[in-house]
């Protein structure tokens, strides 16, 4: 069994009311099937991967990082392109999976931490604060890493419809509008500053592209 495998199984059956690891594996492989459906760039097992290490680095900051990890684990399980309830149908996947089988207590904080990655609204929670900020890391990584995961975004969506400059700058200026990217003290100090600065410089190239693009008049 490999390494994040163990991580997945240890933390299920340390919650589970019966800790039967082979179920805990068989729970792991369909989310594995999930994250590696072949059509996906960005909302992979390689993003689930990289969003673990980022939880690694600040889970002192979470009141409970196993109820943060294990809604990391499920948030991104099922995603349609064009559809806006990905996140409510990965919560309710969860649900199920481990209806019986987890303590309800932890369920319904890991079912409400997976809702605030829809990144709507500012979160009520420290928890929820810290899980919508390390679902956003890439923004706040430096440039190359950021610009290759924002091309691996716009690849899965282009599948659905092709990008316009509007579909290409909705989000980023939706973020830019905002009183700050990150919620968390942790990634207001760490990642803030650089995820500012790629949003403007992608903006800036998103609309040079443009203008080069439209035909002289």
């Amino acid at each position: 069994m490999d390494t994040l495998e163990n991580r997945f199984v240890d933390l299920w059956c340390h919650h589970s009311k019966n800790p039967y690891r082979q179920s805990a594996k068989d729970v792991h492989q369909r989310l594995v099937e999930y994250y590696n459906e072949d059509w996906r760039s960005y909302h992979t097992f390689e993003h689930i991967r990289d969003t673990l290490r980022w939880l690694d680095d600040c889970k002192g900051h979470a009141d409970n990082s196993d109820a943060v990890e294990m809604a990391i684990w499920f948030h991104d399980c099922i995603y349609v392109l064009g559809a806006n309830d990905n996140e409510a149908q990965s919560r309710d996947y969860f649900l199920k999976e481990s209806d019986g089988v987890l303590d309800d207590k932890f369920r319904s904080e890991v079912a409400h931490l997976i809702m605030d990655t829809r990144h709507c609204e500012k979160p009520d929670s420290n928890d929820g604060k810290l899980i919508a900020d390390i679902d956003l890391t890439s923004f706040g990584l430096v440039w190359e890493d950021y610009y290759s995961d924002c091309m691996n975004v716009r690849k899965e969506c282009s599948i659905h419809k092709p990008m316009t400059f509007e579909s290409k700058t909705f989000y980023l200026n939706k973020l830019k509008e905002r009183q700050s990217v990150y919620y968390s003290d942790y990634y207001l100090q760490h990642y803030e500053a650089s995820a500012q600065q790629n949003i403007a410089r992608h903006l800036d190239q998103i609309i040079r592209e443009y203008q080069e693009q439209k035909p002289a008049s």
